[in-house]
């Protein structure tokens, strides 16, 4: 054998290890982007820190790309900065079997859970000695039911910046740039081209073929035209996800109806804004409050011991006194367990809606502060509403629900109504609505609520749906000229 010929198995090693150390590098010089962008209190986003290959190729600006990223946020968990310690429970595993999805923009348990952890623990955040045990059987054994392992994942998105860090490089990396790229592949320019590219590659993992193939227009790199294409896949995407045989996945497509809206509105270069997503209001504006604290990042001391113990229960999953069905866990998944400024963002909406009419007095007649209308004021203000005290009400105040408030935001996607109580007023003892999770409605699409009002039984069914697990109404006993509805107790 030649001299030369014992050299190559050298060369080709040493090849070998000098790509592996430019892939570490990248890796680290990544990280320490991410690392740099969150210690900046002014909020400087992933678009001028992380990766922009595929930035560059589409040609996005920016400001355009924190727009992809807050709409997908808030797609995703109701945030437009993304709530990175958010969990939801899914039945979309293999086989329908139910999952953990976790993070700022939601991976699952069985897809690309595993790496997230992965990188969080090779970074050596907070919490990275106790999941390190849990990588082996992430994706293997089902841990959807493990709360110890929710708890740490929830505590670490939640309380460590280094995750935070993480999951910014993480979906960056597995999502955002694979779907610019494609996009640039495929001939595709515009801001609003990219948006929808990059949700479909958050909800599915790719642009899926199947749908390319339910419509005529070509891409533009096969000589296609791009605003036909894009508008012609929403619409296909649209009724895939009306008609999916799972229900959590049905319930997501406001997603392709808030983006065709923007396809309607012509706003292909994101010069209109705000755009609405899933309700919430997204703009580019730079955030000048550092990091945004989710639920939890300031626990007391004993609130942290006993998430840390698992004596805490899964407030973020556990909906309904009996078993949630699917449908309202998709619900919890965009209005997880929220911060008083998010039950103001909750209730802001509300109070702004053009199908929610808030009654301005009791049926009783007795004036005070507790009307619904005072109720969604006081709690778009950062207050708590307050109770009302003749009869049987007790008083004093109390922390409308986020599920309450949520569950109103979704009944008005199909319904307009009129709610007449919500904490105020005098009920039966120990009722739900001195507790601020229930509400009642005595206007159902412009129709008062009796017996025979064709859309009763609907609205009904809707707030079972969305979780509600005490639903009355004409028929019930002093039912008979409103709806209740009321969702689970405050542990």
């Amino acid at each position: 054998m030649s001299d030369q010929a014992r050299a190559l198995p050298q060369a080709l090693k040493s090849l070998v290890e000098a790509a592996k150390g430019l892939s570490a590098s990248a890796e680290r010089l990544a990280q320490m982007a991410a690392s740099t962008r969150y210690q900046d209190k002014m909020g400087a986003r992933a678009a001028e820190a992380l990766p922009t290959l595929g930035l560059a190729a589409m040609g996005l600006t920016p400001g355009q790309r924190l727009i992809c990223e807050r709409v997908l946020n808030a797609f995703e968990t109701g945030s437009v900065e993304g709530r990175y310690g958010a969990i939801a429970i899914f039945a979309d595993g293999p086989n329908d079997i139910r999952q953990i999805t976790y993070g700022r923009t939601q991976t699952t348990e069985y897809s690309n859970l595993r790496e997230l952890v992965q990188m969080y623990v090779d970074a050596g955040g907070r919490f990275a000695e106790e999941l390190r045990e849990y990588l082996p059987r992430i994706g293997r054994t089902a841990l959807v039911d493990d709360t110890r392992f929710k708890n740490l994942l929830r505590q670490a998105g939640n309380e460590d910046p280094i995750m935070r860090q993480t999951q910014d490089v993480f979906f960056d990396r597995r999502y955002f740039q694979p779907a610019l790229l494609w996009a640039n592949d495929h001939g595709f320019s515009l801001p609003l081209s990219a948006l929808v590219i990059y949700d479909s590659f958050i909800q599915s993992g790719r642009i899926r073929p199947d749908l390319r193939q339910r419509f005529p227009e070509r891409t533009p790199s096969a000589g296609g035209d791009e605003r036909v294409w894009i508008r012609q896949y929403i619409d296909v995407r649209h009724q895939w996800l009306l008609n999916h045989h799972r229900p959590a996945v049905r319930s997501s497509a406001y997603r392709t109806r808030d983006l065709a809206r923007e396809i309607a509105r012509g706003n292909w270069d994101f010069t209109q804004l705000p755009i609405m997503a899933h309700g919430v209001s997204v703009d580019d504006r730079v955030a000048d409050h550092g990091l945004v604290e989710a639920r939890g990042f300031a626990m007391e001391p004993e609130e942290r011991h006993a998430l840390r113990s698992g004596e805490m229960d899964d407030q973020d999953e556990i909906w309904c006194e009996e078993e949630a069905n699917l449908e309202a866990s998709a619900f919890v998944k965009t209005f997880d367990a929220a911060a008083a400024d998010d039950l103001a963002s909750l209730a802001t909406r509300i109070l702004n809606h053009p199908k929610i009419e808030l009654a301005t007095t009791h049926v009783s007649l007795v004036a005070d502060q507790a009307t619904a209308k005072h109720n969604i004021v006081d709690t778009a203000g950062g207050a708590r509403a307050r109770r009302s005290n003749y009869g049987g009400a007790p008083g004093g105040t109390v922390a409308l629900s986020d599920r309450l408030l949520g569950g109103l935001l979704a009944l008005a996607d199909q319904h307009s109504f009129a709610i007449s109580e919500l904490a105020g007023a005098s009920h039966s003892p120990n009722s739900r609505h001195y507790v601020g999770v229930a509400a009642d409605v005595n206007s159902i699409n412009g129709r008062a609520v009796r017996a025979g009002h064709p859309d009763l039984e609907t609205f009904k069914a809707k707030c079972r749906t969305l979780g509600a697990t005490e639903v009355k109404g004409p028929g019930d006993k002093g039912h008979n000229t409103h709806m209740h509805a009321a969702w689970p107790r405050p542990v």
